[in-house]
Order: C-alpha cells, then structure tokens, then sequence
C-alpha cells in the first residue's frame, strides 16, 4: 500500500522540527507494518476438464474463497498438462483431457482477461466449472457482466496469446498433479497436499505463519 506524503509549510518545519523527526520516524514504522501484511499470493494451475481440478474448485477454492478474499491475491491459469507445438508459425495446443478442454481453457482466459476484479475471476471460474458444458460461458459470464461475446478473442492472436502465457507461467511450476496450488511464488510438496484437502486452513495457516492474522482470528474459525 502506498503512503500519502505528508505536505507540511515551510514555518510548520521550522518550529517542530523534533515532529518532523518523530512523523519520520512513524513513517518508516508503518512501511514495515505494511509490508509484513502484503497479501498471500495464490496461483492456481489448473485444467477445465480436470476432474481433480473440478474438485478442488467446486469444495475448496469456491466455499472458501469469501471469507479468504481480503488475505490473498489469486491468480488462475488454465494450462495445466497442456502444451504447444509451433509448426511453421501455427500454433497448436494439445490438452491431456482433449480438443474440448483446450477450447474450455482457451475460452476461460478469454472471459478472464475481461477483468482484474478477482472476486469476480473466482466467481466465474467456480460457475463455469461446475457447468456439464465447460465450453458454453455465456451464463457465468453474463451473470457476473462479462462478456460471453469472445469470438474475436478465440479466432485471433489475443487467444493464442493468452494461451502461450499460461504456458509460460505453467511450466515455471512444471507441475506433476494437477491442480497445482503455489503460495509466494514457490512450490512446496506439502502445502499442495494439505490445499487439496483444506484449502482454508491451509491459507490460514501461512495468514498465521506471516503475522497477517492472529491464531483465534474469526476468518479461520
């Protein structure tokens, strides 16, 4: 969070200066304070058609993500096991649960890239994957004023572009279960396992860890 700073006259200055040195002093404290409360970053890698991802979104992610939402910056990449093969400048993706799940990722960070409101990111992806349909996005979408007119975005470069860079960010994880659940920007075997299980209290677990949270904070009761 950035500081406003402090407009004092010149003559205020001069006659406390000892105010200026304590207003100083209280500043370089708060920057510290807010920085040991910068929000828990939360990637999830997942797949549109991923039974385990439909899983972990539809009981632990979706339940939970209101009561989480003011401790965690969340970030969602439907890549997953996927790849890309560049064939004399066509671009093709190959999705471990087939053609449909690559158009169901495809048309997902097409809605998703419509906003940077990610209440309404989680919101639309828990929708979308509990439709039988992961490829009709209109009711999620519109429901939550988005957009359901993608189809620029699935036929041009913008799809393919926003595809290639879930596959970037992916594969910095090269994930070998999916979903991939990455807290900070760093792997650890054993948070993955305990958030497919409890996704909150694994989240308060680090909120507690951090000092962001106390351990009888009513958001992890």
């Amino acid at each position: 969070m950035a500081l406003q700073k402090l407009k004092l006259s010149l003559s205020l200055i001069l006659a406390l200066g000892a105010l200026a040195v304590s207003l100083n002093a209280g500043s370089a404290l708060t920057q510290q304070t807010n920085a040991v409360k910068e929000k828990l970053k939360v990637m999830v890698l997942y797949e549109s058609l991923c039974p385990d991802s439909i899983r972990f979104i539809g009981s632990q992610l979706g339940p939970n993500y209101d009561g989480l939402k003011d401790y965690i910056d969340i970030t969602l990449v439907p890549f997953g096991k996927s790849k890309s093969i560049n064939n004399n400048g066509l671009v093709q993706f190959f999705c471990q649960h087939g053609p449909k799940e690559c158009e169901g990722n495809r048309q997902q960070l097409c809605v998703l890239q419509q906003t940077t409101d990610q209440a309404t990111q989680v919101n639309f992806v828990v929708c979308q994957m509990r439709k039988r349909d992961v490829t009709d996005i209109r009711e999620c979408a519109e429901s939550l004023g988005l957009s359901s007119d993608i189809d620029a975005c699935m036929h041009n470069g913008l799809g393919t572009t926003l595809q290639l860079e879930a596959e970037r960010v992916t594969f910095l994880f090269k994930p070998q279960f999916v979903p991939t659940i990455v807290y900070d920007g760093v792997f650890d075997q054993q948070l993955q396992d305990n958030s497919l299980r409890d996704f909150r209290g694994t989240v308060c677990y680090l909120l507690q860890r951090r000092g962001d949270i106390s351990f009888h904070s009513e958001v992890c009761q």
